[in-house]
């Protein structure tokens, strides 16, 4: 099957813009969170214009070509990664980090609203797109009334009017949009949505896309060599921890590989031939998906400033061309930061729980910073991996391509000194490294290409070393657990995983009726979820302890608590490995059963019955 190419004109393709701003800011209902009508005027007018602009000077005619693609190897590949991922995607969901929240947040959009109409929405800005692509009249006309139809529901209904907007605004919403298409859709089957796969699956398959952009181009006569390659990248430490894990992150990800695999041309072409390269739109969507993209944009916006410089776009001696050229990455900078920025706008004004990037310059001083950084390269890249970042870089510049490698390099020393310089307790920490993959990847793919082109008995064995090393460096149990601590260094924000579902599942068959006091920690968790999914609602409360408390001390406090309160199960969450040594004097209750996986462990403690007798 031969390649084939596809024109998309210019208002095919702002309607496709104007399509993804919607979702972001129209069916996202930020403009509603206001104090007052005239405020909501203004804001939606507001976003109505900033959308009107930032679509229109976006977009130009687009030629997409597209390969053929071979489908043995996309599901050889995808295999592979279910496979290597099927515990993981269906473990438990963790305690701490943030995953249990955005599973959460997800709920709280599917219970609050059907997916059914924002498919819809979906749909009409597909149609309209077409039919701006057949160039007819008509798309105006339908597109116009869908955007109006979707301010007037939201006016009428308002039907994320229970979600607060510290949760509105925390993240850009778009994401939950999407995390929300399969529970909804299990929900319109009559299948229970309390699945924990349903909600990774968007990391899941950006990981998938990920891994498939990174092996597609390596050497295209040997696709088994490719895939082996594919799935090197797949068990990368920091990779395999969050490719089934439910954060904002992924998604950004796979669009700044895009742009950092085809950056060479958007360095040096100019504003109106680079939105003709279909990698120009991956760049202007990052935005949409976390503000922490911002470094990525900015660095974008630094470097073309720097390109323009040594090309002579930008020169003294060339007033009128400087100038022009200088427009020219204005109207870029527009383009890549006014969504994140307008969104950043309307969380700082319409949300009053705010975390604001801090600065302290004087943390890059401390050595423990440095030697922080370094560890964590080596736990969570592998040093085969970096080794094949720097060679790559090394062959960009024997090339004379320092535009391209001075970016890889920027980026990796940018973003680990950004979070780094905001607060220190985060330096290293795995899920903000997550940000210098793409510039690693992509500075890899140079030394890997050329030694699938040249040594391919050397490449095939790198591979397969990579591989082994990646798994037997996994940061993942064999049981699908997560290792604790693993990618932090100076803090606890690791997930910590414990059995709960089989716990909750024991005890809704051995003590169905009975109240339960969760006991042991110090952070809340998602235990709702795993009622719905057992449909069980037992009377339950939480005995929460402190940060410093030790496991006996908690333990000792909650069994106190709940002879108080005549609770006579308690379901003790241990932290770390080490057992509490004693518990409540008088000795009321027993140790009726442990859970335990790879990672941490879970303590059934029931009162005696001839206590229970007594103190009836």
């Amino acid at each position: 099957m031969a390649s084939k190419s596809i024109l998309l004109p210019k208002m095919c393709i702002i309607v496709l813009l104007a399509g993804v701003y919607s979702l972001g800011f129209i069916v996202t209902p930020y403009w509603m969170r206001t104090k007052s009508t005239p405020e909501m005027i203004f804001i939606l007018a507001l976003t109505l214009g900033i959308g009107a602009i930032w679509s229109f000077l976006s977009a130009k005619d687009l030629e997409v070509r597209l390969e053929p693609l071979n489908a043995w190897q996309v599901l050889i590949l995808l295999a592979g990664m279910v496979v290597l991922n099927f515990k993981t995607l269906t473990i438990d969901i963790p305690w701490r980090g943030d995953e249990g929240i955005h599973i959460t947040r997800t709920l709280a959009l599917t219970s609050n609203i059907s997916i059914i109409w924002v498919l819809g929405f979906i749909v009409v800005i597909l149609s309209t797109a077409m039919l701006a692509w057949k160039k007819s009249k008509w798309s105006i006309i339908l597109g116009i009334p869908a955007i109006v139809g979707v301010i007037s529901f939201n006016i009428v209904k308002n039907p994320l009017a229970g979600i607060s907007s510290s949760i509105l605004m925390r993240y850009p919403f778009i994401n939950y949009w999407f995390y929300a298409i399969i529970p909804s859709l299990a929900m319109a089957i009559k299948v229970n949505p309390y699945q924990e796969v349903f909600f990774r699956m968007a990391p899941f398959l950006s990981t998938f896309v990920l891994v498939w952009i990174f092996q597609r181009e390596l050497c295209r006569s040997k696709p088994i060599l490719n895939l082996l390659w594919g799935l090197a990248v797949a068990s990368i430490p920091l990779v395999y921890y969050y490719s089934s894990i439910l954060y904002i992150e992924m998604p950004a990800i796979v669009l700044m590989l895009i742009v950092c695999f085809n950056i060479r041309s958007l360095l040096k072409d100019n504003f109106q031939t680079i939105k003709q390269n279909p990698a120009w739109y991956a760049l202007i969507l990052t935005g949409f998906i976390k503000e922490t993209t911002i470094p990525f944009l900015v660095c974008f916006v630094g470097w073309r400033l720097i390109a323009g410089a040594v090309q002579g776009r930008i020169s003294l001696k060339s007033i009128k061309t400087s100038l022009r050229s200088l427009e020219d990455e204005l109207f870029i900078a527009v383009c890549l930061l006014l969504p994140v920025s307008f969104y950043l706008f309307l969380r700082g004004t319409l949300s009053q729980q705010t975390r604001w990037f801090s600065i302290s310059l004087a943390n890059l001083i401390k050595p423990i910073v440095y030697s922080t950084l370094l560890r964590s390269f080596y736990d969570q890249l592998g040093l085969p991996f970096l080794l094949l970042f720097f060679a790559g870089c090394i062959c960009l510049l024997w090339k004379k391509e320092f535009l391209q490698a001075g970016f890889f390099l920027l980026l990796f020393v940018l973003y680990p000194a950004f979070f780094a310089v905001d607060t220190l307790i985060y330096t290293g920490y795995s899920r903000f490294n997550l940000f210098i993959i793409p510039p690693v990847l992509a500075g890899a793919w140079i030394l890997i290409k050329r030694l699938m082109e040249n040594r391919k008995i050397i490449g095939t064995i790198s591979a397969c070393a990579i591989l082994a090393i990646n798994l037997w460096t996994s940061p993942v149990y064999i049981d699908g657990t997560r290792k604790p601590l693993w990618g932090n260094y100076l803090t606890d924000t690791s997930e910590h995983y414990y059995p709960y579902r089989e716990a909750l599942t024991w005890l809704k068959t051995q003590h169905g009726n009975e109240p339960i006091m969760f006991a042991g920690m110090y952070y809340s968790y998602p235990f709702v979820f795993y009622f719905d999914q057992l449909d069980w609602t037992p009377l339950t409360t939480v005995s929460y302890t402190n940060y410093i408390d030790s496991n006996s001390l908690s333990l000792s406090r909650a069994l106190v608590q709940a002879e108080d309160d005549n609770i006579n199960i308690i379901l003790f969450q241990v932290l770390g490995n080490e057992k509490p040594q004693t518990i409540a004097s008088g000795q009321l209750f027993r140790v009726e059963k442990i859970f335990q996986n790879d990672a941490h462990i879970l303590i059934v403690y029931h009162r005696k019955p001839q206590q229970r007798a007594k103190r009836n």
